[in-house]
């Protein structure tokens, strides 16, 4: 029996060197999926979605068209409902012409070209608005608040993103942060980080990844901030919920 709960929760899975968040409102009235992980980690995920009682997701947002993002989309929309499709500027990958073919076929609304969806009785924003010279510059850059908390998750943006977004709105006090780009070293600027302020630090990476993963540079960025790290390497997947108007972290398996 689906747990009932009144509140927010957004979970971290574990895909291993990917990514898939879930936001899903209270009493579950709307359901947002960041990114699927690639083409193994999709059923998991929606064997999870089934198991909390989701039946559909309103929005599945693709920060970019990198196989770490993408490649469980095609197996998502063929055994799951998806309302809507969101989809990053920029040149399309063939994964996302792959993609968009599919929607095509299966009448799935999809777009590219817009920056907020309703959220909460406010919205999410999608802040990237600019267009970059690569495909992990380009990934879409979700900001959303609730109540008093402020969550923003950063794709595999870099330093690049993170510079056009201190410039560009005001970022202050995040409360829960999605690291870009797995913690790599092409992400999470000193000065970005110190701008942003945030508590706590959510990163997905792989278990003794080739890439090295997240950068010990970027650790101690995050560190030197008094940020509290939380890794899906060292506790797998990660569900943020907020109980009697506090945050608690569960790890999920």
């Amino acid at each position: 029996i689906p747990l009932y709960n009144s509140n927010l929760e957004v979970v971290m899975f574990d895909v291993g060197e990917a990514d898939s968040m879930l936001i899903s409102t209270p009493s579950k009235k709307v359901n947002i999926l960041i990114d699927t992980g690639r083409g193994i980690d999709i059923n998991n995920i929606i064997i999870y979605l089934k198991s909390i009682g989701i039946s559909k997701l309103n929005y599945l947002i693709i920060t970019h068209g990198d196989e770490d993002h993408i490649g469980g989309a095609l197996y998502l929309i063929d055994n799951f409902k998806v309302d809507n499709v969101i989809l990053n500027k920029g040149d399309y990958t063939e994964l996302e012409v792959e993609l968009i073919t599919h929607l095509k076929n299966k009448n799935i609304k999809y777009t590219n070209n817009i920056n907020k969806i309703p959220l909460l009785g406010s919205y999410m924003y999608l802040l990237n608005t600019k267009e970059f010279s690569n495909e992990n510059d380009n990934s879409i850059v979700t900001y959303f608040e609730y109540q008093k908390y402020k969550f923003l998750f950063m794709g595999d943006s870099s330093s690049k993103t993170e510079e056009y977004l201190i410039n560009n709105y005001n970022l202050t006090n995040i409360s829960f942060l999605k690291v870009g780009h797995h913690g790599s070293k092409t992400s999470s600027n000193p000065d970005f980080i110190k701008e942003i302020n945030p508590k706590l630090a959510l990163i997905s990476v792989g278990e003794k990844n080739r890439y090295g993963h997240p950068n010990q540079e970027t650790l101690e960025t995050l560190k030197k901030n008094q940020i509290r790290i939380l890794r899906t390497d060292q506790k797998g997947a990660l569900k943020l919920m907020q109980i009697n108007q506090q945050w608690r972290i569960q790890t999920v398996r």
